[in-house]
């Protein structure tokens, strides 16, 4: 059932993230082909010993938690599936009503 106070329509400006932000594939690409070098390619980088995957997946990890940290400071991300969808279901209900009250307008100006 929809609250009696309509809630204020969500802001139409961004607060996302950069998009750089949770770009973690090329770099964890780049870190895997080191790991099984390609003699054909002559731009490819040194080979990386097995060994060495822990301190050259630092870096990969560092983003991987500032990326998780920046999920969780979004607004509602702590919401549940059902909080969310009860919200959509009086969105929902919201535009229905308003679009009813535009079409009673659209009739009233034209009998009028």
């Amino acid at each position: 059932m929809p609250s009696t106070s309509s809630p204020p329509l969500p802001s139409t400006q961004s607060s996302l993230p950069p998009p750089q932000t949770f770009d973690i594939i090329p770099p964890l690409h780049t870190l895997l082909s080191r790991l099984l070098p390609n003699p054909l390619d002559p731009n490819a980088q040194p080979s990386l010993s097995p060994k060495d995957l822990a301190t050259e997946a630092a870096a990969i990890k560092i983003k991987i938690q500032l990326a998780r940290s920046t999920v969780e400071m979004l607004p509602d991300v702590d919401r549940t599936v059902e909080e969310q969808m009860e919200e959509m279901r009086e969105l929902e209900e919201r535009i229905w009503k308003l679009e009813k009250v535009r079409k009673d307008i659209v009739e009233a100006a034209k009998k009028g």
